[in-house]
């Protein structure tokens, strides 16, 4: 195809880079290796679903029904399934062809969360004998925890696992409808087996929630067991290529040996023995590790979700011409969208809080590895911390996508709201975030709960856990002279000081949480503590996104630190983007309820905003150049974007068009159809205007 205006601009956009993007690529995906590895999986799916044709319409634009749409996800996700079988690797565990969740194929909970909580709950005996069978797909599992009226509270799950000692099995039962299994992705119409969390309960003692594995389908024809009712939900925002769906026990026995029993077992005579990893504390910690994990995949998830939108959004505006500059004159011609300063400087913003999210997910993934290693040796004591910082982490992330993707289409104009510009399912698929692995509120929760703990540990004198003594370092300190603010303002020449920033997002992270501790302190003293903290909840939720950001800011600055000494030439480019970061959340802090201006704190004046906002200008300048090689360096094939804006080549009018044709409602005579229906188009255009159809108009 011969160049046209559009792909020379992105020819032009490129050439402008001040760094090599596939050196960022490497840091995104975790080395040259991992990279060219990556590279050669997407191939060779993309290549098994005939999709590497980008003027062709991708099937998923077609107006697909719900039948059609399950089928999709299907074939792609037997595609991706099948690679990794093939080819001896785990690429697709986590992240589709598409960078989107798993979840979007019928397979994908099998080893996102069935396969785990089996390796996480299970004896060795029963990871023995589950694990090789999920790894070589002669079953498909999914995880069945939240029902039909309880989500994240746990402990309100009804459905029961009571012991038969006689016959040696466990009987599930949904006692109601609200006890009905809902949610899990392949549930529906692809799973034969789960993992379904129910009560047990021996010798009519409640034992509180554990997990069991069940199978729910006869492998054979697929038709459920026994006892067990199965549908799927129906049409979603987003995430139509799965069949999330619901599960209601009838009565439903199952072997003894169902019941994963790493931390707690039934003997035959129904006697309930738990060991020492199965104390009621150590029980509840355990139950947080498959979320935990599944936490840290969608927070990793959050910066490609976010990039990807971006990465359209970036590219379209690169080579959409639009007008022209204000007070130009009328000869002028006209200029390429991303020359208005607003528009990049959306754009440069959203972008740098993606690397922020990818920076944070990755310091998240190492915090981690250092817990299951403590773990092995039988040492529990980060898990606590792990668990407040995922959640926190989890809510900011997510709220930061679905409003950074929902921004990014808005910046395509028109064209962001057709199906073909890939668009509108980025932004669905980005809301359902919000509600994974816990609803973003309740999450903030369970981080101010830790906070406050750790506040308790400091009054008590005693030593705090070790991944909050920086956090929390200086605080009483803090408490003493809190009104004292004069020796905390900084110094004008010190702005962009990275320490400088991050002293900013400290003391409005001690601010805060002061605050809330003390208005909740207040409270308890006419109230309960569970009225107390309801009554104070939107004094409280803002001290946990200040943390979350303070860790953010400060995870962001390590992680380039680390990248800079390997890649010096990354360094600059980087650098501006956390600083641009640090500077637009001080001085736009945004429209969600759980943030709080910078400028309650009282240590930065007017005269500081000033000179921030200038020094952002300056930051969006010297970014400008780098902006297309910032979105390429995520690696994004055309395929999995699946956008008509978005290509890599920048010929978008050309491809709009050839997808447009290609719609099924273009190569169809919907018109002459419609004409010729009774009473249609053609009788309101035929009418008599007097006393046919035109009067009644």
């Amino acid at each position: 195809m011969s160049p046209n205006r559009q792909m020379a601009l992105m020819v032009q956009a490129r050439q402008a880079s001040t760094f090599d993007p596939t050196l960022l690529t490497h840091i995104i995906h975790d080395g040259e290796e991992n990279t060219s590895s990556r590279r050669a999986a997407l191939a060779r799916v993309e290549s098994a679903l005939g999709i590497t044709d980008t003027m062709q319409l991708p099937h998923l634009h077609t107006g697909l029904n719900r039948r059609e749409l399950y089928l999709e996800g299907l074939r792609r996700g037997r595609a991706i399934v099948t690679d990794m079988l093939q080819h001896n690797h785990t690429r697709f565990v986590n992240l589709t062809e598409r960078s989107q969740l798993t979840n979007a194929t019928p397979f994908g909970l099998n080893f996102l969360m069935f396969r785990r909580t089996i390796n996480l709950q299970g004896t060795t005996e029963q990871k023995r004998y589950w694990l090789p069978l999920i790894d070589r797909m002669e079953i498909n599992g999914c995880y069945a925890q939240t029902e039909l009226g309880h989500g994240s509270h746990v402990r309100g799950i009804e459905t029961t696992a009571t012991f038969d000692s006689a016959a040696g099995e466990f009987v599930l039962n949904s006692p109601t409808v609200t006890a009905t299994k809902c949610w899990p992705g392949g549930l529906g119409l692809s799973c034969s087996h789960a993992v379904v969390a129910a009560r047990l309960v021996t010798r009519g003692v409640d034992h509180g929630v554990h997990w069991f594995v069940v199978q729910i389908r006869n492998i054979s024809d697929s038709t459920p067991i026994k006892g067990v009712t199965l549908g799927d939900l129906g049409l979603k925002m987003a995430y139509n290529g799965t069949c999330n769906g619901y599960a209601h026990f009838n009565l439903l026995r199952v072997p003894g040996s169902s019941l994963l029993a790493a931390h707690a077992q039934v003997l035959p005579d129904g006697t309930y023995v738990r060991n020492e990893a199965g104390a009621p504390e150590n029980l509840a910690k355990q139950s947080y590790a498959t979320m935990l994990e599944v936490r840290r995949v969608v927070i990793h998830w959050a910066a490609f979700g976010l990039a990807q939108p971006l990465t359209v959004a970036t590219r379209y505006a690169v080579v959409r011409e639009q007008g022209a500059l204000m007070f130009s004159q009328p000869t002028v011609p006209e200029v390429a969208i991303l020359e208005y300063k607003t528009q990049h400087q959306r754009l440069l913003t959203l972008i740098s809080q993606a690397y922020a999210i990818l920076f944070a997910s990755k310091e998240l993934d190492d915090c981690f590895e250092e817990y299951q290693q403590e773990k092995r040796e039988g040492k529990l004591g980060r898990l606590s911390s792990i668990h407040a910082v995922s959640a926190g982490l989890k809510a900011w992330a997510t709220q930061a996508v679905a409003a950074g993707a929902e921004e990014a289409r808005k910046m395509c104009g028109g064209h962001g709201y057709l199906v073909i510009s890939g668009l509108p399912e980025m932004v669905a698929t980005a809301c359902a975030a919000a509600t994974f692995e816990g609803e973003n509120y309740v999450m903030w929760q369970q981080t101010l709960r830790y906070l406050f703990k750790q506040i308790g540990v400091l009054q008590a004198g005693k030593m705090l856990d070790c991944d909050m003594t920086e956090s929390l370092s200086g605080y009483q300190k803090w408490l003493q002279v809190k009104e004292e603010v004069s020796h905390l303002l900084p110094e004008s020449d010190q702005l962009s000081e990275p320490a400088t920033l991050l002293k900013i997002f400290k003391h409005h992270f001690h601010r805060l949480l002061s605050a809330a501790h003390f208005f909740y302190s207040q409270q308890t003293r006419t109230s309960s503590p569970a009225e107390a903290w309801n009554a104070s909840l939107t004094r409280l939720l803002p001290a946990a996104h200040a943390y979350i950001e303070y860790l953010v800011l400060k995870f962001m600055q390590r992680r380039v630190a680390v990248v800079g000494q390997a890649q010096p030439s990354l360094l600059p480019v980087l650098s501006r983007l956390t600083e641009l970061f640090a500077l637009t959340t001080i001085t736009n802090p945004g429209p969600s309820f759980t943030s709080t201006s910078f400028a309650e704190d009282h240590i930065l004046t007017a005269d500081h905003f000033l000179q921030m906002r200038a020094r952002i200008d300056e930051l969006l300048a010297a970014l400008l150049p780098d902006i297309i090689a910032l979105t390429d360096a995520w690696d994004f094939t055309d395929a999995s974007l699946c956008s008509a804006l978005g290509c890599r080549d920048g010929n978008v009018y050309q491809r709009l068009m050839s997808w447009t044709k290609q719609l099924p409602v273009n190569q169809q005579d919907l018109a002459r159809e419609a004409w010729a229906i009774e009473g249609g188009i053609g009788e309101f255009l035929r009418g008599d205007i007097t006393s046919g159809t035109k009067s009644r108009l």
